[in-house]
């Protein structure tokens, strides 16, 4: 069973013993990593899959009234935590089967260059598949935090995980 844990997913070994879904249960909580976001990423993240002019030019940015400077696309900053999460997965012993899905992405604040994001996860549920006793499903709600503790960004994740005993 893990407990609330921050970890620092950039250094370090992964867990040798794999984690299934009965180790995990609602209302755990685990805390990932630093990620510190810079402008050429920013650029070259938006250059390559969201060219909106406040990813990529600092006068364009400037001249918008909801963000005032360039900023990480909302796609960028679910990358970068997700990135977060896989490592810091690895590290406590949770090997997804497979992602099922995501919902419910919400954006708060921007990312700008300069800033240092973390990702939370609290896991709100786990679910038996009827018909594949070998495997359930992991719900979980990520929260994504700026240096200052503010909310920038939260989405909820389905994941397959495997199941240690499967029912008979």
């Amino acid at each position: 069973m893990i407990e609330p844990v921050k970890l620092d997913v950039f250094s370090g070994a992964v867990a040798s013993e794999p984690l299934y879904l009965e180790d995990l249960s609602p209302g755990q909580k685990l805390s990932f990593g630093d990620y510190h976001v810079t402008r050429e990423e920013i650029i070259d993240f938006a250059s390559r899959y969201d060219p909106q002019p406040f990813h990529l030019d600092d006068a364009a940015a400037a001249a918008n009234p909801l963000l005032g400077k360039l900023c990480a696309s909302g796609m960028h900053t679910m990358s970068m935590s997700h990135l977060l999460q896989m490592r810091g997965f690895a590290k406590v012993g949770i090997n997804p089967l497979a992602g099922a899905g995501m919902d419910e992405l919400r954006l708060y604040r921007p990312v700008f260059p300069g800033d240092t994001i973390h990702s939370e996860i609290e896991i709100t549920q786990t679910r038996e598949i009827r018909s594949k006793a070998d495997r359930g499903l992991l719900d979980y709600l990520t929260t994504v935090l700026n240096q200052h503790g503010e909310k920038v960004m939260t989405y909820r994740s389905t994941l397959f995980m495997a199941r240690r005993s499967p029912r008979n």
